[in-house]
């Protein structure tokens, strides 16, 4: 352990031994181990960079935004450990009446405990994506509540990770240097209060969206409310890396890519199967 030290006016420093006392004397000194500082922050964020991909990443109103996927990456990369981890809910009121909120706080701390920070993660009923559908707001039984818990606990992960690791504010010019493709990563708007996913589909995929709409609207006899449960039940996965559950879609106009495909897929087989039953029964 580094040796008590005397309270004085000197600004210190340790290095990632922690056995290493520097004492600042003059602005040059504290000029020398800012450099210093600076030229590692620089490496860990090249570092982290490379080991996301364009799926660790959203296009959040023309800036760079790391999700949870990646930030998990990254603390395993660096040995981050997260810890005097909190949520609570907490109830609140405003014109559309008494809501709850869920909060979530804690330490990220890295290896040798040479640098850590307190964050914290939101997340309320009142959150578009969760609480709202068609420009209203759900009651509260129609909504998850674990689902804005678990959103609590990934807005933590990621504040705590990225503030840590000075992973903000980035360009996409970083993330190109680091091999990520800007043209792949989704991207979302927020306009008056709400949230929006930019319409990238091709032609094709906005055919596949249709049917696979068409399908889910024949499977359950017409009721929106059911095909819509349905799609998120068919589309929810478990990646292979490990990450948390990916829950599924609502709107096939959500999907895009591999999981448009796999869905398609999938729906259709489930079409054909329950109306080549229903035609051998009749």
């Amino acid at each position: 352990m580094p040796e008590e030290i005397k309270k004085n006016n000197d600004l210190t420093a340790r290095t990632f031994n922690e056995e290493e006392i520097i004492t600042v004397e003059t602005s040059d000194d504290l000029i020398s181990i800012a450099q210093r500082r600076l030229d590692t922050v620089k490496k860990i964020i090249n570092i982290a960079l490379k080991i996301t991909t364009y799926r660790d990443w959203v296009n959040q109103n023309g800036n760079p935004y790391l999700v949870h996927s990646g930030a998990e990456k990254v603390a395993r990369l660096f040995g981050i450990t997260l810890s005097d981890i909190k949520t609570e809910k907490i109830w609140a009121d405003d014109t559309k009446g008494k809501y709850y909120i869920y909060k979530t706080t804690g330490k990220a701390i890295l290896p040798g405990k040479f640098d850590s920070i307190e964050a914290l993660g939101t997340c309320s009923q009142r959150d578009p994506f969760f609480g709202k559908a068609k420009g209203e707001f759900l009651d509260t039984v129609e909504i998850d509540e674990t689902n804005i818990m678990k959103a609590s606990y990934s807005n933590f992960t990621v504040n705590a990770i990225t503030h840590l690791l000075g992973l903000r504010n980035l360009t996409w010019e970083e993330l190109k240097d680091a091999g990520i493709d800007k043209s792949k990563i989704q991207e979302i708007k927020y306009q008056s209060g709400s949230q929006k996913v930019k319409k990238t589909a091709t032609p094709e995929e906005v055919k596949r969206q249709k049917e696979i709409w068409d399908w889910l609207m024949q499977i359950t006899a017409g009721n929106d409310k059911l095909a819509r449960e349905r799609l998120k039940l068919e589309t929810g996965f478990q990646p292979k890396d490990g990450s948390d559950f990916v829950e599924g879609k609502k709107d096939p106009k959500y999907l895009t890519g591999k999981w448009l495909n796999i869905t398609h897929r999938k729906i259709k087989e489930i079409f054909e199967k329950q109306f080549s039953e229903e035609e051998v029964e009749k």
